[in-house]
């Protein structure tokens, strides 16, 4: 068998070979480009001006930047604040929770929650943004159709809560891939062992906690790292809805980084900033791969 397997592969070696380029040459194209942000997260290189032509090299002052001036640190707790709540707390922990619950629903009521969650999820973030915008603004949906004629003042809930608006959205957006990947998990638990723990007694709670979850522990280590690494990086809902305010109170790192290098114009600055953002994002990858390799010890 592994003679006529590597047979095979001799005899293919040529077309494997050509298969491949594709994927060599945009492997090679984002080592090019993630090489070429480094370098210029040393340098002070702008958008316009003479350091658009002319930049010169600077050493570690961009991160030491990062750490002495107002702007990043704030929209690093703004980014964990903002993943913590629609990340792990929203999408992860909604999205098990509805694939529990519809495990054994009704057809037509399975099929209803799962379209309302595809839909945010496929809909554009463009089109999210503006669904949003019309729901929580002043003259929006739930003032016009839910405040107002309740006697209450209109309120602009994209100025007054502007974080809340953006977790929620966010959550209506990504939480289908949460739902599939555990409804999908949850089909692999062995209906005895569930049976198995009630006959012992075990009520409810005690199953979900001593059987279930012990059981998808690696979907859920899974799921916290995928949608972690999303929300951390996430830019198009939340720019598109509030562009980072009012004032800075929902910049989180990428817009802090598109602002930067973009509207400011520092783009060795925003490339510092994006290195930083990756090895944060790096940083937890480790920790939730690191954990859930423990835990399954």
């Amino acid at each position: 068998m592994i003679t006529t397997s590597h047979a095979w592969l001799r005899r293919s070696a040529g077309q494997i070979a050509i298969a491949a380029i594709p994927a060599v040459l945009f492997i090679m194209l984002f080592m090019f480009y993630a090489g070429w942000t480094i370098y210029v997260s040393f340098t002070d290189l702008a958008l316009l001006g003479r350091k658009a032509i002319d930049p010169s090299f600077v050493g570690f002052d961009n991160y030491v930047r990062l750490f002495t001036r107002r702007g990043f640190m704030e929209s690093v707790w703004t980014t964990t604040v903002f993943t913590f709540f629609s990340a792990i707390v929203g999408q992860c922990g909604i999205g098990f929770i509805l694939a529990l619950l519809l495990k054994n629903a009704k057809t037509r009521l399975k099929g209803f929650v799962e379209f309302a969650l595809l839909f945010g999820w496929l809909a554009p973030d463009v089109v999210g943004a503006f669904m949003w915008n019309a729901f929580a603004s002043s003259d929006g949906f739930i003032n016009e159709l839910i405040l107002s004629p309740l006697g209450f003042d209109k309120v602009n809930l994209l100025n007054e809560y502007a974080m809340e608006v953006v977790i929620i959205a966010n959550v209506w957006k990504g939480t289908a891939w949460s739902y599939l990947l555990f409804s999908a998990a949850l089909d692999t638990v062995s209906r005895e062992v569930l049976e198995a723990a009630y006959v012992d007694g075990a009520n409810a709670l005690q199953r979900l906690r001593y059987v279930l979850l012990p059981l998808l522990r690696a979907q859920i280590a899974t799921n916290l790292l995928f949608v972690t690494i999303w929300t951390y990086a996430f830019f198009s809902l939340i720019y598109a809805l509030t562009g980072g305010g009012p004032g800075r109170e929902t910049e989180v790192i990428s817009i802090y980084m598109y602002k930067q290098a973009f509207d400011v114009g520092k783009l060795g600055y925003g490339s510092a900033v994006a290195i930083a953002m990756m090895v944060i994002v790096g940083g937890l990858s480790i920790l939730y791969v690191r954990q859930s390799q423990e835990k399954s010890k």
